[in-house]
């Protein structure tokens, strides 16, 4: 009996250490982690690193590609028949600052002739002995304030988008549209070209509008520009006030990449570039134009490089030690 119990006892025991050694098999193999190096932009794996496999590439070339995208537009000027004799058209604007500005612009040029017929007849006045120094310095400096009047709302139409030169020869049914476009999307416009228009008031109607003014000042708290468009509307469907929106296309050729491989950290763009395979870089860039699914790259790679365009946030993640 008891050499019975002895020999259950070995069994058990025997059967304990069997369990053991499957629970924790001496052969399993740790894959180290990767070495973060160069203040994080460098991700180097081990050798034979089974993890370095997930980061798929494509080769960066320049690609020739439609660009295209839309922006809001206002309707901020018509130019229209005027009911009155002394002129034969006026202008209404969408907005009652930018008509009080446009009428103090054109009172000030009235005022400007009879300023200077006054001038010129001082300064006669003054070389032959007539007129005293002071009353030709009157002269003078009501000249200049009225130039530098004009030179002021002149400032201010064109921060609205308009152009005073243009607004005063413009014909009849001209209608003018302002919209703001990002700096990035300048390189895709171009001044006397042609682009479609919708208006929410006709959903079934399309219209041509052509850009005759690119603002020379960016907004700099926006990183805007305001672009003008015109059009002719002999129908007088289009007001001012109405909104619509412009549709933006032109061919580009450039360093185009999928938005996927791109990924953004304290307000600046990056990409992954492979450069062995256990080692990868982070490369920070400046992007430019963009379509629904590619971006363009301004700077920071070169055509032939490798870019890494699968699981990207996993390499993301290593470099901030999650």
């Amino acid at each position: 009996m008891n050499t019975l119990k002895i020999l259950l006892t070995i069994s058990v025991i025997y059967i304990s250490g069997c369990k053991h050694i499957e629970k924790n098999p001496e052969n399993t193999v740790v894959e180290a982690d990767p070495i973060v190096k160069d203040g994080g932009n460098l991700i180097e794996f081990p050798a034979h690193s089974n993890k370095a496999s997930f980061f798929k590439t494509i080769t960066i070339d320049n690609t020739n590609c439609l660009l295209d995208f839309s922006a809001p537009a206002t309707v901020i000027g018509r130019v229209i028949k005027s009911d009155g004799k002394l002129f034969k058209t006026i202008i209404l604007f969408n907005s009652t600052d930018i008509t009080t500005v446009y009428f103090s612009y054109l009172q000030n040029l009235d005022l400007l002739k009879t300023a200077k017929i006054n001038f010129d007849r001082v300064n006669d006045l003054f070389k032959n002995g007539a007129a005293t120094g002071k009353e030709l310095n009157d002269a003078s400096a009501e000249l200049m304030n009225i130039q530098n009047a004009i030179a002021g709302f002149e400032a201010q139409l064109r921060e609205s988008g308009l152009s005073p030169d243009i607004m005063k020869t413009a014909p009849l049914e001209t209608v003018w549209l302002i919209c703001d476009l990002p700096e990035s999307e300048l390189n895709m416009i171009k001044k006397k070209q042609k682009y479609k228009l919708e208006f929410p008031s006709f959903p079934n109607e399309q219209f041509n509008a052509s850009i005759d003014m690119i603002a020379d000042v960016m907004n700099t708290d926006t990183r805007k520009i305001k672009v003008r468009l015109s059009l002719f509307d002999n129908e007088e469907k289009i007001k001012p006030g109405m909104y619509a929106k412009v549709k933006f296309e032109a061919q580009h050729e450039g360093l185009m990449i999928p938005k996927k491989a791109l990924i953004s950290a304290n307000a600046k763009y990056y990409v992954y570039i492979k450069k062995s395979d256990l080692l990868y870089e982070r490369r920070e860039v400046t992007i430019s134009s963009e379509t629904d699914d590619f971006i363009e790259i301004a700077s920071g790679i070169q055509k032939g490089e490798q870019i890494v365009t699968t699981n990207v946030y996993l390499l993301k993640g290593i470099n901030m030690g999650i």
